[in-house]
């Protein structure tokens, strides 16, 4: 029986070294996006795009990050919609811009990207857009569910950028993985 566990604890030690880096979600889980798309491409539009991006992960952190499925976000999001694009209005007020903020839950086309090491192939995908005025400029995107959106600290040029549209603290969101505390547990 010692000797099972040792064999089996060198398989799982293998398969972690030489998986490290491959991406443990099933191809065929259902995921959500948030995309935030720019009015423009000035550095102006561009800034507060990062803006209203963090202050809307802000807002749904708690919706998210505690939610079992895709469906119970997509549920909560939809509710929350209005309120979703008051946050972002907000941000767009504050930096002393006029144009409106739109926002709508549903499916979007998205080409192929990399996100992190997992590679998410073109096609149409479940998405919460949020349009800032003409919705013409370069956008921004991540995974919502699961849980992949996480708030980086902006960079030093970036901070100073954001400071001159609209001066604001930044704050970092928790970053939780259902997997990294599903590891915690088995190894204590």
């Amino acid at each position: 029986m010692r000797e099972l566990k040792k064999i089996l604890l060198f398989l799982l030690l293998f398969l972690f070294i030489f998986m490290e880096g491959a991406t443990f979600l099933p191809s065929q889980q259902p995921i959500l996006r948030l995309h935030v798309r720019a009015h423009s491409n000035s550095p102006r539009d561009q800034a507060v795009k990062f803006m209203v991006r963090d202050q809307v992960l802000l807002f749904l952190a708690e919706y998210v990050q505690e939610a079992e499925d895709v469906q119970e976000v997509q549920r909560n999001i939809a509710q929350k919609l209005p309120e979703i694009v008051a946050v972002a209005q907000a941000v767009v007020e504050q930096a002393g811009l006029n144009y409106q903020v739109a926002a709508s839950l549903g499916p979007a086309m998205f080409p192929t990207r990399l996100y992190g090491e997992q590679v998410y192939r073109a096609g149409q995908y479940e998405a919460l857009q949020i349009y800032l005025g003409d919705g013409a400029g370069q956008n921004w995107w991540c995974v919502l569910f699961p849980p992949l959106c996480f708030l980086e600290v902006p960079a030093e040029e970036e901070t100073e950028t954001l400071a001159a549209v609209a001066p604001r603290k930044f704050t970092r969101l928790p970053f939780k993985s259902r997997i990294i505390n599903w590891l915690r547990k088995i190894f204590r």
